[in-house]
């Protein structure tokens, strides 16, 4: 019998890694408002500048920090206020603490993920900075479960085809299990590969239309045991 693959998401898909960064939203926008400043537009501002940063730098854990002192220094400079170099550093200070922190794992991770594991060649393919994503892999316990880890710079149609082919795996044999539209679903879904969405916390760069209605859509990791 042919072994079927799985392969999974990591942030907010096996561990709850939104929270800490909604924290730290949270945190930001309290701060900002304390200044003066509107906190709503301060939110507005930092995912425009956090996305442009993505874009110029890709995923490494420098940019979010980056991103907060930079939306503070804009502000500051539109309403003809002084830039506070202790101010800027404690709000980068806000961003750093996200990475400093322990992701809650999802309800029932540890059962879904033994139980797929005696029955699928299960990999995990994680977007984000090495270190950081490797830092969690590791002290969550999960990486036992996994057969390969990838710590993409993308999450696009090349590299699930890269994955794809270097494991020789066959599209209609393999699955993709993700919280997100724009970085799990609709690569699968342009590949031809069986996809399961389950929402959970996102922001503005994640948001996207799914391609097609061709996937499952589940509220919880548990319930994937109810398919697979």
């Amino acid at each position: 019998m042919k072994i079927k693959t799985i392969i999974f998401d990591l942030d907010d898909t096996l561990i709850k890694t939104s929270k800490l960064y909604n924290h730290a939203r949270d945190e930001f926008s309290s701060l900002m408002q304390e200044l003066g400043f509107n906190s709503e537009e301060s939110l507005i501002k930092l995912d425009e500048v956090d996305i442009n940063y993505i874009k110029e730098y890709g995923f490494v854990k420098e940019r979010y920090p980056l991103s907060l002192g930079k939306t503070y220094e804009y502000f500051s400079q539109k309403n003809g206020k002084e830039i506070n170099p202790e101010l800027k550093k404690k709000i980068e200070e806000i961003g750093w603490q996200v990475f400093r922190q322990i992701p809650e794992l999802v309800d029932g991770v540890y059962q879904v993920l033994e139980t797929l594991s005696k029955k699928y060649f299960l990999i995990l393919a994680t977007l984000g900075d090495p270190q950081v994503q490797e830092e969690k892999v590791r002290v969550s316990g999960l990486k036992k479960y996994f057969s390969e880890v990838y710590v993409l710079k993308h999450k696009n149609v090349e590299e699930y085809q890269n994955i794809l082919r270097q494991h020789n795996l066959d599209k209609k044999d393999t699955w993709i299990i993700g919280n997100s539209v724009r970085s799990d679903l609709n690569p699968g879904l342009k590949l031809g590969i069986n996809c399961i969405l389950i929402p959970y916390l996102s922001w503005k760069f994640e948001e996207e239309e799914p391609l097609s209605e061709n996937y499952l859509q589940l509220d919880s990791l548990k319930e994937v045991l109810n398919y697979l």
